[in-house]
């Protein structure tokens, strides 16, 4: 009796239906996973290829650049440093602070304000009155005996200090006395006396600036001569119990502006060393002319800044008061620092925190 065969069970009746989802699943991954794979060696490959291009095309521009001749100026010059020098300290002041304050003219002609004004002074902790003695129309604010007034009469117009009890009370209010004293910028003398002024070229007439001012001429020996007459009389108050402690000139330079029509008999005004020898040497008059009262000159702040204008500089002829007034400079800590200088300033105000300082009006009779 033949053997009976046994039912062969097929993959599908062992598989259940689950076996076989995970099965697809598991296949879809694999194949993912090799596409992934693949992509990812393609990209580096893609990517070692591009960095080996990058790196030849890099490497021939430095051949290049490195077979190129570089510029002499490049060769020779050093690269530029940057040194922050320390600024130089300022010259130790001598003697006591100059803090000072402006007596108007038409103040001295009333005691009671006169008095007032000194009070306020000693509350200001000033220690010097500030007057002007020869204006810049060249009117001299006291009476003069000058011979040259014969001519000019230069005092004509002075009310003031004739009576030398003022200059007393000035003195009680511990203040010294500064004078100002207009020179080259002088019409009523360079009007009244030709030989002694600018002329008009090709004339013996004054020449006048654009303001329709005269000038004196800083070469002319009658100018010079009138001008160191007046300090020396301001100097000799003292001998009448009147004590001048500072002259402070103004008017200490050339005229400004168009000089094309203007001639200086005795010099060259072109020449930017004459120039300034000139007024050096006339500084130097002045000085001894002033006897034991201090000197300063006052310089404009543009020519201050600018010593080529004048063919050198006047810093070591005399004490430089600058004028600041209307300018933030008196108040730079880094203004001059190789020099000490006096800035001049509007008020009192303005000189707060400043060692020394002038306060000064311009004012005529």
């Amino acid at each position: 009796m033949p053997k009976k065969k046994k039912p062969i069970k097929t993959v599908y009746e062992t598989i259940t239906e689950e076996d076989f989802q995970e099965y697809v699943v598991s296949e879809k991954a694999r194949r993912a996973m090799k596409v992934r794979r693949g992509l990812r060696m393609g990209f580096i490959g893609l990517a070692m290829l591009l960095a080996l291009v990058v790196g030849f095309t890099v490497m021939e521009a430095m051949l290049l650049v490195s077979e190129t001749p570089l510029p002499t100026e490049t060769r020779e010059t050093e690269p530029p440093t940057t040194i922050t020098e320390p600024l130089p300290d300022l010259p130790e002041p001598q003697g006591e602070p100059l803090r000072s304050f402006y007596i108007p003219i038409g103040m001295l002609d009333h005691r009671d304000q006169s008095a007032q004004l000194q009070a306020r002074a000693r509350n200001l902790g000033t220690n010097t009155a500030v007057m002007t003695f020869k204006d810049a129309n060249g009117w001299l604010t006291y009476r003069s005996n000058l011979i040259q007034m014969d001519l000019l009469n230069a005092s004509a117009r002075a009310r003031h200090r004739t009576d030398w009890t003022k200059f007393d009370m000035i003195h009680r209010a511990n203040q010294s006395v500064m004078a100002v004293v207009h020179t080259f910028d002088d019409p009523l003398a360079a009007g009244l006396m030709p030989e002694a002024a600018v002329l008009r070229y090709g004339t013996a007439e004054p020449w006048a600036d654009s303001d329709g001012n005269a000038w004196l001429n800083p070469w002319s020996p009658t100018a010079r001569e009138y001008l160191l007459a007046v300090i020396r009389e301001i100097a000799a108050f003292g001998q009448q119990g009147v004590r001048v402690d500072y002259i402070l000139l103004r008017g200490v330079t050339f005229p400004g502006g168009n000089l094309n029509n203007a001639t200086f008999p005795g010099g060259d005004h072109e020449d930017p060393e004459a120039r300034n020898a000139v007024l050096r040497s006339f500084i130097e008059e002045a000085q001894a002319a002033a006897g034991d009262a201090a000197l300063l000159v006052m310089l404009p702040r543009t020519e201050a800044e600018n010593a080529e204008a004048l063919g050198g500089d006047l810093w070591n002829s005399a004490t430089i008061a600058i004028d600041t007034r209307g300018t933030a400079a008196a108040h730079n800590e880094d203004f001059w620092r190789t020099r000490h200088v006096i800035p001049v300033v509007e008020s009192h105000e303005d000189g707060e925190g400043l060692r020394d300082f002038i306060v000064l009006i311009d004012e005529a009779q």
